[in-house]
This record gives C-alpha cells, sequence and structure tokens, in this order.
C-alpha cells in the first residue's frame, strides 16, 4: 500500500516545515515548482547525481536507484519538511507499481515523515478528477511512454492515445507551443483527462487554457507533484483556472430546487422563520419517533423534512428540519427530555432552506454539479455536509467523525465532520454517489452548464 497523501493516522505536520523535493540531476523548472506553492510553505530541493545517459529507461532506473534516493531524503530531513516528494515521472513509473513502492520504502526508510511520488501523485490526481481513461503526453521515446501506459493500467487507469515527442535530453528547452501541439494530437473523444509527462517539462500557464479549450481535466508532472504534497500537509496549492485544484463545496452554487423568489430566512436571534437540523440517535423501538415529534411540537417547531439514517442493528439517526422553533437551546431540551437518555447525545444546529430538498433529488442535482464543474470532491463534500474532504492514497484509521469511500479510479476520499458523525447510511450513501459519478464519466456523459 503506498503512503496515505490526504489524510494520516497523525496530525498533518506544520506547514512550515516545508516540502522536501528530491529531482533529477538535469532538472531545470524549480521556479515552475514554486508557483504552486503558497505562503509560508518552503520547498527544499536537492538532485540525484549525474548519469551520463540519455533519457531512456536506463536512466530513470539509475536515478531511482535505492541508495542515492536514500541519500538525497536524509539531505532534505535537515530542516524538517513535512513530507519528502520524489519528483520525477520516469523514475517513479519505469519498474511499475512494485517499483513505485519501494521507491516510498526507501525514503521512509531513510527518515521520511511522510513520502510520496509524481507516479503515485497522479494517479490520486486522476482519482480526484474520476478519470478511468486518459491521453498521455510524454517528451519521451517510445519505449519510455509504453511504460508509463503499463504503470497506470496497472491502477487500473486505461491510455487511449499518446504522443512521445522522442527526446533523450533537455527537455527543459521545449517550449509551450510544442506542449499545446502534442496536447491537441493527443486528445482522443474517449480521453476524460490529458496528462503530461515529466517534471522537467514546463507546463503551468498552459494548462488552464488547454482545460478551458478542450473541456476536460489537464493534468501535469509537477501539478500533480505539489498538488500531492501540498494536500499531505493541509495547504491548497496555487493554480487558477486548474481544474485539479478546485476546492471547496461553498464555490458550488446552490441547488434549485427551493424557489428564489420565494426564499425562506434564518435569523441568528431565532424566530418564526428560523430552521434548524435536529439529529439524534435513537433506540429502533415503537414509539420512539412519536416521542420525538411531541417533542418538537411542545417547544414550538414544526417538522418540515426528516431522515432516518442507519446506525446499527439496535439504533437509529434521526434527522429532522425544524421551522417555527424560536430557540435552539429549548428545541433541544424537549428533545432531549422526550427521548431520555438512553437516546444518545441531542445535536441542534442551524439549517438552510436547501436542506429542505429531498435527499435523491439533492444526489442527482449534486451530480450534475460535479460533471458540470468536473470536482466530485466538492459535491461530496456538500453531499455529506462534511468540513473537508480530501483524497488519500491509503485507506485511513477511522472514527465516528471520519468517512472514508473509494475514490474513482484509485485511493481513497476522506471526509471529515466535527459536528456530527458519520452514519453506515451516509456511507453507502457517499458509495453510491461516487458509483454514479464514474458511470457518467465511463459513459463520457457531459452536462453543460446553463
Amino acid at each position: 500500500m503506498q503512503e496515505n497523501q490526504g489524510v494520516s493516522a497523525v496530525p498533518p505536520p506544520d506547514p512550515t516545515g516545508g516540502i522536501g523535493v528530491i529531482v533529477p540531476f538535469d532538472f531545470a523548472l524549480d521556479r515552475e515548482l514554486w508557483r504552486w506553492v503558497p505562503e509560508p510553505v518552503e520547498l527544499h530541493l536537492t538532485r540525484t547525481p549525474f548519469v551520463p545517459s540519455p533519457v531512456t529507461a536506463e536512466m530513470a532506473r539509475a536515478i531511482s536507484d535505492p541508495e542515492p534516493v536514500r541519500s538525497a531524503t536524509r539531505d532534505l530531513l535537515v530542516p524538517g519538511p513535512g513530507i519528502v516528494a520524489y519528483a520525477c515521472t520516469s523514475g517513479s513509473f519505469v519498474d511499475g507499481v512494485t517499483g513505485e513502492h519501494a521507491l516510498l520504502e526507501v525514503m521512509r526508510g531513510a527518515g521520511a515523515p511522510h513520502a510520496l511520488t509524481t507516479a503515485g501523485a497522479l494517479v490520486a490526481a486522476l482519482g480526484s478528477v474520476a478519470a478511468t481513461r486518459v491521453a498521455i503526453v510524454t517528451p519521451y521515446v517510445d519505449s519510455l511512454t509504453d511504460l508509463l501506459a503499463a504503470y497506470l493500467a496497472a491502477n487500473g487507469i486505461t491510455t487511449v492515445a499518446s504522443v512521445g515527442l522522442g527526446l533523450l535530453g533537455q527537455i527543459w528547452r521545449v517550449s509551450y507551443e510544442e506542449v499545446v501541439r502534442a496536447v491537441r494530437a493527443a486528445d482522443h473523444p474517449d480521453a476524460q483527462a490529458i496528462f503530461i509527462s515529466c517534471t522537467n517539462l514546463a507546463t503551468y500557464d498552459v494548462i488552464a487554457p488547454l482545460e478551458r479549450e478542450l473541456g476536460k481535466p489537464v493534468l501535469t508532472a509537477n501539478q500533480v507533484t505539489v498538488w500531492a504534497a501540498l494536500s499531505a500537509i493541509g495547504v491548497p496549492a496555487s493554480g487558477p483556472g486548474q481544474r485539479l485544484l478546485v476546492r471547496g463545496a461553498g464555490r458550488l452554487p446552490h441547488l434549485r430546487a427551493v424557489p428564489d423568489s420565494a426564499p425562506m430566512r434564518h435569523r441568528p436571534g431565532g424566530g418564526a422563520d428560523s430552521l434548524h437540523r435536529v439529529r439524534v440517535r435513537l433506540p429502533d423501538a415503537s414509539g420512539a419517533l412519536a416521542r420525538l415529534a411531541e417533542a418538537v411540537a411542545s417547544s414550538g417547531g414544526n417538522i418540515l423534512g426528516l431522515s432516518v439514517y442507519g446506525q446499527d442493528s439496535r439504533s437509529v439517526v434521526d434527522e429532522l428540519i425544524v421551522g417555527g422553533a424560536p430557540d435552539a437551546e429549548l428545541l433541544a431540551g424537549s428533545v432531549r427530555s422526550a427521548v431520555g437518555p438512553a437516546a444518545g447525545a441531542v445535536l441542534v444546529t442551524e439549517a438552510d432552506p436547501h436542506d429542505l430538498v429531498d435527499a435523491p433529488t439533492r444526489a442527482l442535482d449534486l451530480a450534475t454539479q460535479a460533471v458540470t464543474t468536473g470536482d466530485p470532491v466538492s459535491a461530496l463534500a456538500a453531499l455529506l455536509h462534511a468540513d473537508v474532504v480530501e483524497f488519500a492514497l491509503d485507506d485511513p484509521d477511522t472514527d465516528d467523525h471520519l468517512l472514508a469511500v473509494p475514490a474513482p479510479g484509485h485511493g481513497w476520499l476522506v471526509a471529515r465532520r466535527s459536528w456530527a458523525p458519520f452514519t453506515v447510511t451516509e456511507s453507502a450513501r457517499a458509495e453510491a454517489f461516487l458509483r454514479l459519478l464514474t458511470a457518467l464519466a465511463a459513459n463520457a456523459l457531459t452536462v453543460e452548464a446553463s
């Protein structure tokens, strides 16, 4: 299993500790890496020893040999980085999944607190944009390009088209114009995303324009490496207009099932038009829901929505959307008195009028938005009312406030929610939601924003 890149069993490291980066001896694009990195994060770079060889599989194996990688990792530990990234695509895919895992073990064995590779970050990024069929652009000779396709195939990702530039050296000299021409040539109707390989190939300024032109995510080696490393320490990467970096459920449009012409309002001080979400764990017994309804009525509230979430064989979690109750504390007290101490904690939070939308409609609306925006992570966060959803390569250690579901393609999407524990029903709903997005992507279904 690969190192967890989105969520760790231990608290994430302090971002001011920075990111350690191992690059090949001929790497010439330090400045490009920095363009994705916001303050106060630092990059600490070191290079592998010089190898007098053209850019072939043999060179890729030489620069990813355990001893130079181990030595480079140790060199980077002095400033105390939170994570060490091996930033070379070919060096991390040349020996397949086994070779990529071995690199991670070498870095961890040398003392890296967390570790990632460009190839592993690529798989994570493709999962984040829900892409299982890709077109690839490389500067490599065909034999090396074929090894990239084989690595992707081993991770469940199909290469539908590829273009290789056939270069054996000085890759950093390739112009933006050449990159754009190669991407246009590689694009294919079946490709859900395009990947531009090699960390020594400049790409930052062409990503967003190509995504607008082609209507699909364009991922690049340096982009996915920095994105994954920053995600591991809890910092968003900086890349305006780049689909991979779109974050935050709050940026999704409001659901339209509540008419804008007659909005319901809620005031901080309460009042007749206030809305509250009441969440309580009840024994799965006759009369429990009736007592809950009576408690809401006694506080002056009116039940406008009800969801029942399976918890275990002996209990369920009921979630009510309540209007009219003037005071959250009074509402919570009434419910607590009616259901008794055996029912578990009573949680009352402010609700939004869009919460009145029934669950199937809301899930379909969010799926539409995910396809339209190319941002399944934000859609899943909105579906689960999660504080944050992050991508992880490994299944993390879970607790009641953390929900991990398999991501499309590879890895895990991990939701955190401080305000209430997750239920088994929500876990099933999240898995079904991602299956729907995967099916839509597999059938090349696109939804145009109105």
